[in-house]
């Protein structure tokens, strides 16, 4: 169908285009009437996957892979001759008209003759009951957690868990060549199986002009505040993209909802209040930070009810809901692709920095959930400060003084100190100490805190001097060296060695929970 449609489009035979997503039919072709003012379709040349549909069904199904395509009639014949050349299905169903109705017939019987100014004279906007609780008065609180006596155990427990480990099985099953036009791919690293912060492709072959796209969802941090967690989400997305080379002032970027239902009912929805607060304070930080990095929403989908039934050992039934989730897609255009990174350690001898100040923020983290805790203190983002960090490192990548680059997300520094070592099969003396930060933390919360705004990156040496000009301000440090023994080696706050643990038993345990599949 590309094809196909690219040529027609070439050929000048296509006076309007819209895919068929929510609404079908009833949302293509209804809006699209409204610039012609009326419309004629005939519900019985649409072509079915399934027998006997309803002419309500046929208008409203949501099929995918169908595109509605307005052609003028004397073009008519040549574009489905084309159509026809390319063995894809295109089927007449009716006209544009300037009637001032929309008139949908069914086996020569009127179904629907609906004004049109009817679609412009809008629908009352529906209203529902929302009440926030902030977390403290939930009951939310941090926990109060020891110190644990072997770091190497606890990292190597987080790297097990789901949403950590491996699961390479799932990249392979898909195609991400395209005329070979990939230039950083899904999965990077000495063996190509380290995931990337974002994929970069080249549509245009004979241009060094690229397009990093990428994705984030951190929906347990919903369970303290959706807000923070939608802002956490945009911020990891945008940071991805930098990590590879994209430009942080040309971003898209679409949202896709997923929110339990919203509406209250005393019986089946007893906390819909709750969830219809959650949902407004989600909408206010997609609003708050798609303003702040100047990201146009370029388009959103939703599902907006995401609850289901389960029965217990007694047969009784019970209702379960899934988290408020917001998952944000993002791109970047990328000037040049020659000048992309990855996040894998390239060379012994590189100096590890941390950008970005890391704060008492394990709130819903990787490490509290694994601690059966779920805590108050949740990563919060704050643009108008990291936005000059976040453009001083474009810059430092455009002028090539950046060896690897990631975004430290789900799990913390420790988690991605380790992942940037596997990716590269190097090893990597790290010191704490060192570690911008606002409040005395303790070597655990160092390297499980989720907060955001922090990139993980290593520079040659020959190049420490300029690069840390251009990050003169920011909230910066030197906190390691990348070394060949395939070592990680951590020394704590006190100067202590905390952590000496083989890259690849690291690796093994990253690889462990899917292993089968892999």
């Amino acid at each position: 169908m590309h094809d196909f449609l690219i040529e027609a489009r070439d050929e000048g035979l296509i006076q309007f285009i819209t895919d068929n997503g929510g609404g079908g039919l009833s949302s293509s072709i209804g809006e699209s009437a409204r610039w012609s003012n009326g419309c004629y379709v005939d519900l019985a040349k649409v072509p079915l996957k399934y027998e006997g549909l309803d002419p309500w069904e046929i208008w409203v199904s949501e099929s995918q892979e169908r595109m509605t395509v307005a052609v003028r009639p004397e073009k008519i014949d040549r574009f489905l001759e084309l159509s026809s050349r390319h063995a894809a299905e295109s089927t007449v169903i009716g006209q544009y008209t300037n009637t001032g109705y929309l008139h949908l017939t069914h086996n020569d019987k009127t179904c629907s003759y609906v004004r049109m100014d009817l679609l412009k004279s809008g629908f009352p906007q529906w209203e529902f009951d929302a009440e926030w609780a902030p977390p403290s008065s939930r009951g939310l609180e941090e926990p109060g957690l020891a110190e644990p006596e072997d770091q190497s155990s606890v990292l190597t427990s987080l790297l097990k868990r789901p949403n950590i480990c491996a699961k390479n099985w799932i990249q392979r099953q898909y195609d991400h060549e395209v005329q070979g036009g990939s230039t950083v791919k899904p999965l990077i690293g000495k063996e190509h199986d380290m995931v990337s912060d974002a994929a970069v492709v080249r549509p245009i072959l004979g241009s060094l002009k690229g397009i990093a796209i990428t994705q984030a969802i951190n929906p347990f941090y919903s369970l303290i505040d959706t807000y923070h967690m939608t802002a956490v989400t945009i911020d990891e997305a945008v940071r991805r993209l930098i990590a590879v080379g994209g430009d942080p002032h040309e971003l898209g970027g679409v949202d896709n909802f997923c929110w339990p239902t919203i509406i209250y009912d005393p019986v089946s929805n007893p906390d819909g209040k709750y969830k219809a607060a959650q949902l407004v304070r989600a909408c206010w930080a997609l609003r708050d930070y798609t303003l702040a990095f100047e990201i146009p929403l370029l388009s959103g989908k939703d599902s907006m009810y995401t609850d289901g039934e389960l029965k217990g050992p007694s047969g009784a039934s019970q209702k379960v809901s899934g988290l408020p989730t917001l998952q944000f897609t993002a791109t970047a255009l990328v000037k040049d692709i020659s000048k992309c990174v990855t996040m894998e350690f390239k060379a012994p001898g590189d100096l590890v920095y941390i950008l970005g100040r890391t704060k008492d923020e394990l709130g819903a983290s990787e490490y509290y959930q694994m601690m059966n805790c779920i805590g108050l203190n949740v990563p919060e983002v704050d643009a108008e400060k990291v936005l000059p960090l976040y453009y001083a490192l474009y810059r430092a990548i455009q002028d090539g003084l950046i060896a690897s680059c990631h975004a430290i997300g789900r799990g913390g520094l420790g988690v991605h100190l380790a992942l940037s070592a596997m990716g590269g099969n190097f090893g990597v003396g790290i010191d704490l100490r060192s570690v911008p930060r606002d409040e005395k933390l303790s070597d655990t919360r160092l390297l499980y805190s989720e907060s955001a705004g922090r990139f993980l990156v290593t520079v040659d040496p020959k190049k420490e001097e300029a690069f840390e000009e251009g990050m003169d301000g920011l909230g910066y440090a030197c906190i390691g060296r990348v070394n060949e023994d395939a070592i990680l080696s951590i020394s704590g706050v006190d100067g202590k060695i905390i952590m000496t643990e083989q890259i690849g038993r690291l690796k093994s345990a990253w690889k462990e929970p899917f292993g089968d599949l892999i």
